[in-house]
């Protein structure tokens, strides 16, 4: 597998010596369709081998065991978008019922928080840092009104196990895949630094524990895309323009960071160890990576691809995303600028990525109505 060359010292000196292997060709691609025709599989999360998938055209979240077949699915209100895990709780956000609804895996009750900011429309949600008396930090994009959520969780709460959990089939079908090997085009834009708008005070817009919400300073018909919390304690955050937010908790402070000076979405955010941010851009088809320390912003295209959606990094630092529009799955080396493309049914529409400790890709297919995982042969 080729990697990028930055981060560990290891992949440093794999980049270095020439020691990194042609990524293969033979893979399989497995595929569990959802228990009911309208599910619109969303976001998904991955614990102790099982795959959480929260069902934005109902109102339910499933964990398939992918061992066994078997889904298992727990009632969390009207259209949850998204789900995370936590020390085995299960937390999911819940767009039109404005509601984190959380559960123990092992029974079928679930237990829910009530936003008190009505009308928010939440979206995706993502474990941040823990509070220093040891809850669990939970933030969560709000679309509806251009905003941020955060959500404490004390885990001495754990909710129970209780009543029998509701178990059922899932029919899966396996089949081989051949990747296309292309070359992406790659554009730099360098910002000057010295003209990037200073952090500004950010104060907190309502606030009713566990929840505190901040509403970003944006026009109505501009809306918060996506967000992802970085270490450090950081929170990313994209909107409908062609800029990113860097909203620092502890501080209270808020920047808005120019990157690429063209029309553009940014979705799949997903933070670097090193500090920079890596996202997609739903209008060019492209992944992108803005470092603020440098100004440098940075643009991959990818030919043939409609519409890059989610992002996240492989064991070798190399990038994985879905094409929603054009209904694959890719593997992106910046190191190379070259990527494997696999192509998926038609009307597929992948959406949201997770990667599991053996290395295989798992992901959510909304209009296919299934669940996939890609297994590359080493």
């Amino acid at each position: 597998m080729g990697c990028r060359c930055v981060g560990t010292v290891v992949l440093l000196i794999s980049c270095v010596l020439g020691l990194a292997v042609t990524a293969a060709q033979t893979a399989s691609l497995t595929v569990w369709n959802m228990p009911y025709a309208t599910a619109f599989p969303g976001g998904i999360a991955l614990d102790d081998g099982m795959l959480y998938v929260a069902c934005a055209g109902g109102m339910e979240v499933y964990r398939l065991d992918p061992g066994s077949d078997i889904f298992r699915g727990w009632g969390v209100s009207e259209g949850p978008q998204d789900v995370t895990v936590a020390a085995g709780i299960a937390f999911a956000s819940v767009r039109e019922a404005d509601q984190i609804g959380y559960f123990n895996p092992g029974g079928l009750a679930t237990n829910s928080a009530l936003v008190p900011f009505q009308d928010v429309g939440l979206g995706e949600i993502h474990r941040g840092a823990d509070t220093t008396d040891g809850k669990y930090v939970f933030w969560i994009a709000e679309t509806y009104v251009h905003g941020v959520l955060s959500f404490e969780y004390d885990p001495s709460d754990r909710p129970d196990a209780i009543y029998d959990p509701s178990d059922q089939g899932a029919y899966r079908t396996v089949e081989a895949i051949e990747p296309e090997e292309i070359s992406v085009a790659h554009e730099q834009f360098a910002y000057d630094t010295s003209l990037m708008p200073a952090p500004y005070a950010f104060a907190v817009t309502n606030e009713s524990p566990p929840f505190a919400e901040w509403r970003l300073p944006l026009p109505d018909d501009i809306w918060v895309t996506d967000l992802a919390a970085a270490n450090g304690g950081a929170i990313w955050i994209s909107v409908g323009l062609p800029i990113l937010f860097r909203f620092d908790p502890a501080g209270g402070t808020l920047q808005e960071m120019e990157t690429i000076p063209d029309a553009s979405i940014f979705q799949g955010l997903l933070p670097d160890p090193d500090g920079s941010i890596w996202f997609s851009n739903l209008n060019h088809g492209s992944i992108g990576h803005f470092d603020p320390t440098t100004g440098l912003s940075e643009e991959w295209r990818v030919p043939g691809v409609g519409e890059v959606y989610d992002l996240v990094f492989d064991a070798d630092g190399c990038v994985w995303f879905t094409d929603r529009v054009g209904d694959a799955i890719g593997r992106f080396d910046p190191s190379t600028s070259e990527a494997l493309v696999y192509p998926l049914a038609e009307g597929s529409e992948p959406l949201y990525l997770a990667i599991d400790d053996a290395g295989d890709v798992w992901f959510s297919a909304g209009s296919g109505n299934y669940v996939g995982r890609l297994h590359v042969e080493p």
